[in-house]
């Protein structure tokens, strides 16, 4: 079969796992025996690509007509982004580079990552091509135009006026495909759009990210002290902040270190406010292959989000390398940790419940080791095989194929 896929970033242009979830699903794709090529977003005219192969994938990185590239959204000017979502969602350029690319592929079937970036209104022109498509849901990007319900410091408790907008233009555009169907990670962020979007008229499912991770060569080495592990972007809806107060307040009482691992918009004033010290040190942002020997170095991870988080891979990586997680109650991370078994859960946000979960783990390191070896022995419980093959039996009922059915039902 021969699939595109459409992901407004893809490796090596990636800002967190959603990214890497379409790289890995692209890739095994392809050791299948499928063809596979992948439409994304070039920062410049310079860096373009056209079909250009790359170990076995046909790549094209094109330049849109928008304001700024995809990558740049982080750091653009706040009075440059009503302008860009305009273009992302109207500009009459996107179709057409999307045309191009399935005139030259002419796919079988299309697996839609991310098109925030590439053109909302190019999904009329896969539609318009009769082509069957999986739309992977790794945000709530069809009901916010943020991609995260999250806004100010705090989740939103409804849409606002243009996402509502935006949200039924984009329902309007899915409407015009004659097959297409819907697939989320985790059962919640599912259920979440689906009060806000008319997920529920098409094929949808849970299916969580077939992805490979890297395992360190060598085993994890013992420490006198706890090592609590963060990994992520440095941004307030991750609840950094809140890890970072906890901590301190158990620094002056406590022996263990936390190490933040990643970058991003709030890591200079968080650095400032946090300076390096006996119980902390921050990373920076390092390559996707070094996460593994962080983990492998560390006794928990701490995932303090205060958003809807989806299916953090930085989670599932963790607890496929035998470590526990510590996460707050919110989004699909109870759906990944089995409280008192393979971690805890926290409720999002509340400093002093954070502060008392980290206080009992640092002071019952026995409890501690039993998560640690429940984590090991549950490794394999998100092989990549065995979800993509859920993943291509899902796609298969989208084309059609009454036979794989039955394997694509929900969990």
């Amino acid at each position: 079969m021969r699939i595109l896929v459409v992901a407004a970033l893809y490796p090596p242009d990636s800002r967190g796992g959603a990214e890497n979830s379409a790289a890995n699903l692209t890739r095994w794709l392809a050791r299948q025996g499928h063809e596979m090529a992948v439409l994304t977003t070039a920062g410049s005219r310079a860096e373009e690509l056209h079909g250009v192969e790359i170990d076995g994938i046909r790549i094209w990185r094109l330049r849109t007509a928008h304001l700024y590239p995809a990558r740049n959204a982080p750091v653009a000017p706040r009075w440059k982004k009503p302008i860009w979502h305009l273009q992302d969602h109207m500009d009459p350029r996107n179709p057409g580079l999307v045309a191009k690319v399935i005139e030259a592929f002419r796919p079988d079937f299309v697996n839609v990552h991310f098109v925030q970036g590439i053109g909302y209104n190019a999904l009329a022109e896969i539609a318009s091509a009769g082509v069957p498509a999986l739309f992977l849901l790794h945000d709530l990007g069809l009901a916010c135009m943020r991609m995260s319900m999250f806004r100010d410091g705090a989740n939103c408790a409804r849409q606002c006026l243009g996402c509502r907008l935006s949200s039924r233009y984009k329902a309007a555009l899915i409407a015009r495909f004659k097959r297409i169907g819907f697939c989320s990670p985790s059962r919640a962020n599912l259920a979440t759009l689906s009060a806000l979007f008319p997920i529920d008229r098409y094929p949808h499912t849970s299916i969580p990210n077939p992805n490979l991770y890297d395992r360190p060569d060598l085993p994890r080495p013992a420490s006198d002290l706890v090592r609590l592990l963060y990994v992520g972007r440095l941004h307030r809806s991750k609840g950094v902040e809140l890890l970072l107060e906890a901590a301190e307040g158990l620094a002056a009482t406590h022996r263990f270190q936390l190490t933040i691992v990643g970058g991003g918009a709030e890591a200079a004033r968080l650095k400032d406010r946090y300076p390096p010290s006996t119980w902390l040190r921050f990373a920076g942002h390092v390559p996707e292959a070094a996460v593994s020997g962080y983990m492998r170095d560390a006794d928990l991870l701490c995932v303090p989000s205060l958003w809807q988080e989806n299916w953090p891979g930085v989670a599932v990586r963790a607890l496929e390398l035998g470590l526990p997680v510590l996460g707050s109650r919110i989004g699909g991370l109870p759906e990944l940790i089995d409280p008192g078994q393979t971690g805890d859960l926290v409720p999002a946000g509340d400093r002093a419940a954070w502060i008392a979960a980290l206080r009992r783990v640092l002071e019952n390191p026995m409890e501690l080791a039993r998560w640690q070896r429940n984590a090991e022995a549950m490794r394999g419980r998100f092989d990549q095989d065995r979800l993509g093959e859920r993943m291509l039996a899902f796609m298969a009922t989208i084309a059609g194929s009454s036979a794989a059915a039955t394997e694509a039902r929900e969990d």
